[in-house]
């Protein structure tokens, strides 16, 4: 969870402020790094093996050479999408509203919102041992009427998320000063 108050987001209204941003925990991005370096290394393998045999193939060494280069920057393009896929893909509460920006290919991204007058309810889910032991799970978020509901998924800490979330929305129903719709504090140059 990300906490700074130079944090700026496209679409971001005049006042407000964003408290926390927040992208699916790092530990997530294990199953296809091992992934990519596996297939990685399934040519070299597939060469040991043909050595090993004593097979001799009447291939050119050039083309053995094209062929590992282009398997291998398909491997490592295809690692580089998850890697955007897993860096733009965030969640942002702000003293107005949540956030949720789902980035789905390089021309294609995804983006609702919700004021935190409408949210109903937060919930969220730790599953398995792995999740609790790096405190990292789902927190879904129901909102009022014809909104979308937001799922967060595999993000850090999703309890705490959930209190900031829930005291956030209890002072904006209270209508304390620098919550909803009045800016939180004065906009101008020397801010």
């Amino acid at each position: 969870m990300i906490s700074n108050p130079q944090l700026q987001f496209e679409g971001e209204e005049s006042g407000e402020k964003v408290l926390f941003m927040v992208r699916a925990h790092p530990i997530t991005n294990l199953g296809w790094l091992l992934t990519a370096l596996f297939l990685l290394l399934v040519p070299s393998a597939i060469i040991a093996i043909l050595i090993n045999l004593s097979i001799n193939i009447f291939i050119p060494m050039t083309t053995i050479f094209l062929a590992v280069l282009t398997w291998s920057l398909f491997v490592l393009g295809g690692a580089f999408l998850w890697l955007l896929h897993w860096f733009f893909n965030i969640y942002i509460l702000t003293n107005r509203r949540v956030v949720d920006i789902d980035f789905t290919g390089l021309f294609h991204r995804r983006m609702a919102q919700a004021p935190l007058k409408n949210i109903e309810d937060v919930t969220f889910t730790k599953k398995g041992i792995f999740q609790n032991f790096f405190d990292y799970g789902d927190m879904h978020i129901q909102t009022a009427g014809t909104l979308p509901n937001f799922d967060f998924h595999s993000i850090p800490d999703p309890e705490g998320s959930l209190k900031q979330i829930l005291d956030l929305v209890a002072k904006v129903r209270r209508g304390e000063k620098g919550y909803g719709d009045t800016p939180h504090w004065p906009v101008g140059p020397e801010n």
